[in-house]
């Protein structure tokens, strides 16, 4: 809700016009003037009152989309600054950010109504994002504690020993030791797979959002110019169906990633 909502949010009205009438009653009976006095500073009291509501309320409720219990999960890492994946979350939040307030600007109930659904399944969109920012961060340190080089390194030194080995208990050993470090290396492999997976689905994502952002100002705009409702609900339900379809595939990069891990 934003301050535009606020300003009508029906319960600030009443806690502003109670207090202030309270306000009013107690002065006129305490003042010689009477309500002459007390009227004015009923009405200072309740428009206090009324600026304090409209301001916490703006302040509580201005954040991007609610956040859910995966966004909050302390298992997943925040991304550094400056990181592929803390890049493309900060990209994703300017651009719920736009279409947040793109959902609150119209004047119109209806139209309101109409594109709540975008709003929803954008704040959606970036409890995900979010979710993928803390797993891709949790490949990479973990990627971080593996030494590929050296692995590297070891396997073709020992694979090349092992070839010229004749069957027998040090060869096998050999090949034992050779298993352990390729199955090291399939980890690390499966590990900058996933990364790379989630990385391009956040990417697609991203600029995905940001494209519904120049939508939804184009809707706008030819909302204020037409009268053109029909169109206007076509073009509000083809961005909320695109929204369904981001989300469709971002759930599907998760479940292709965790399956290659599980490979």
């Amino acid at each position: 809700m934003g301050v535009r909502q606020q300003l009508t949010e029906p319960w600030g009205i009443v806690a502003a016009a109670l207090l202030g009438g309270v306000g009013a009653a107690v002065t006129g009976a305490l003042a010689p003037a009477g309500l002459l006095v007390g009227v004015p500073v009923g009405l200072g009291i309740a428009g206090v009152v009324y600026a304090v509501r409209v301001g916490l309320g703006a302040l509580t409720d201005g954040g991007t989309g609610p956040v859910s219990a995966a966004d909050l999960d302390p298992s997943l890492p925040v991304p550094p600054r400056g990181s592929d994946a803390e890049r493309w979350l900060r990209r994703a939040e300017s651009a719920v950010g736009r279409l947040r307030q793109q959902a609150e600007s119209p004047r119109s109930p209806t139209l309101r109504t109409q594109i709540s659904d975008v709003d929803d399944q954008a704040a959606g969109a970036l409890a995900d994002l979010r979710r993928f920012a803390g797993q891709v961060t949790l490949f990479e340190q973990t990627m971080a504690n593996i030494p590929v080089d050296r692995l590297r390194q070891e396997y073709g030194a020992i694979e090349r020993g092992v070839r010229g080995l004749p069957p027998g208990p040090l060869r096998e050993e050999r090949e034992r030791a050779l298993g352990a470090v390729s199955d090291q290396l399939d980890v690390a492999r499966r590990l900058a797979d996933a990364r790379e997976t989630l990385l391009a689905r956040m990417q697609s994502a991203v600029l995905g959002l940001e494209g519904l952002s120049t939508r939804m100002a184009e809707l706008l705009a030819l909302h204020a110019t037409t009268t053109g409702g029909s169109l206007t609900a076509t073009r509000v339900a083809e961005l909320t169906s695109d929204l369904e379809g981001m989300r469709a595939g971002l759930a599907e990069a998760e479940r292709v990633s965790r399956t290659a891990l599980g490979g």
